[in-house]
């Protein structure tokens, strides 16, 4: 690593101009790198035979999206110190009728209240510390943690605590079945030897822990403080929390409405900005939201209580990442208004290096859903997760993921021109709790320089 200039009288140290010799002469460089290989593309006819026409749907039961959406942003709180950083994060869900959309689409001319009308948005903001920086009398993972269990106590906008949902989702809230606790490894706290803590649905959001006595949170189910180390810092972590945090306020909705009235789930269609999946040390917590997409997509008809029907309508869309390279790639060989169904062969032998024959699906730790690649019959190419019936599926059929054919068609309504293959719930969300690099960057840095202590 160079040296930087710590007072600007001196210039900062350059990298060398020759040293690459070094490495592109090497012989077990280029021995390693003739033993890679990258996926290969997908052939046209691999694509025609795997691919679904999309039916359309005898439905229209969906009438209003939730779409959730987060940023973060990091800045330095000293100038005289610039590696002592806090990270803001912001998210929260945007919620507008789809009738409002499309009376929009027949207007010639659309005023600001109108627009006004797709902007309903709760937002919820979070301060971490992130390096060089923690409470005070606090270690910067016991800052972490802290600040993190804080969030979820709080009602924010009046609400209940995300707390709650938390609870709902570790303890399996909506069945009465099977086994109500969640196991840590060890506990959270540093210098303590308790291994296998079990918390349970009467466990308090803050408890002693029953060898050092220091407090255990329920956020600590998390496992983020993992990855928190006192010398790099938390930085680490900060896609993590956000990832979680963007699901956690999801479900807060979707318990909401289910303890309000069940069926109403049914008319509602939730996009999250991103895949469904959780990642790093919080991995455990998709298994229970697997479960969770299960039970809802496994519900009496209304109209006809012999029947099961799904009251989940939910997709995750990714704006960027291999797969959405690979459907740029693939784009011109699928027809308007297919789908293509994404199995552990398929990903494993053209998106994501790895085994086609693994006995370790992709995402089989990580993902809540199934993936597929959707081409709207407007042109407009999508990457969704959505939730599959019983459970996750290393190589899904159209019939396993959850009202696909209602899912997508609302998804092709609410297309977007700004940008490419964009939505226009994902477009506004983004714009509205998005933390730019200027000015927002400059200003929370301002703003957080008056309020840290010295």
């Amino acid at each position: 690593m160079a040296y930087s200039s710590l007072h600007g009288r001196k210039p900062m140290e350059r990298a060398s101009k020759i040293t690459h010799a070094s490495v592109i002469t090497n012989a077990t460089v280029q021995a390693l790198l003739g033993r890679c290989s990258v996926p290969r593309p997908a052939e046209a006819h691999t694509l025609d035979e795997i691919s679904h026409d999309m039916p359309l749907s005898d439905t229209d039961l969906i009438r209003v999206i939730v779409a959730v959406d987060g940023s973060m942003r990091e800045v330095p709180v000293r100038e005289e110190f610039p590696s002592a950083t806090i990270t803001f994060f912001t998210f929260g869900p945007l919620l507008f009728k789809l009738e409002a959309l499309r009376e929009l689409n027949l207007q010639t001319f659309i005023a600001p209240e109108d627009m006004a009308k797709l902007k309903k948005i709760q937002r919820f903001v979070l301060a971490l510390p992130t390096r060089n920086i923690s409470l005070s009398g606090m270690t910067l993972r016991d800052s972490v943690r802290r600040s993190l269990h804080e969030f979820f106590a709080d009602h924010h906008g009046g609400d209940d605590p995300l707390y709650k949902t938390l609870r709902w989702i570790l303890f399996r809230g909506w069945s009465k079945d099977g086994d109500k606790f969640w196991e840590l490894p060890h506990c959270p706290n540093h210098g303590c030897g308790h291994e296998r803590i079990r918390l349970t649905p009467t466990s308090p959001d803050e408890g002693p822990c029953d060898t050092c006595q220091r407090p255990i949170y329920l956020v600590d189910a998390f496992r983020l403080h993992e990855r928190v180390d006192e010398d790099q810092g938390a930085s680490g972590i900060s896609s993590y929390v956000l990832t979680v945090l963007e699901q956690i306020v999801m479900v807060h909705v979707i318990r909401a409405i289910w303890e309000m009235k069940p069926s109403l789930l049914q008319e509602v269609l939730f996009i999250k900005d991103g895949p469904l999946a959780c990642f790093g040390q919080a991995a455990p917590i998709s298994k229970p939201l697997r479960e969770m997409a299960t039970f809802l997509g496994d519900q009496p008809d209304p109209a006809d209580p012999s029947r099961r029907v799904s009251y989940l309508n939910l997709a995750g869309l990714e704006k960027s990442g291999a797969f959405v390279e690979h459907a740029i790639h693939i784009d011109e060989h699928l027809q308007p208004g297919t789908v293509l169904p994404l199995s552990n062969e398929y990903i494993y032998k053209y998106i994501i290096p790895g085994d086609p024959n693994s006995a370790d699906p992709y995402g089989g730790n990580t993902y809540w859903g199934g993936k597929l690649i959707f081409k709207a019959v407007d042109g407009n190419t999508y990457v969704a997760t959505v939730p599959t019936a019983q459970g996750f599926k290393a190589s899904p059929t159209y019939a396993d993921y959850l009202n696909l054919t209602e899912v997508l068609a609302a998804l092709a309504e609410l297309r977007c021109s700004m940008y490419d293959n964009a939505l226009i719930p994902v477009a506004i969300a983004n714009r509205l709790v998005s933390l730019a690099a200027v000015p927002s960057s400059r200003i929370l840095e301002t703003f957080a320089r008056e309020y840290v202590q010295r």
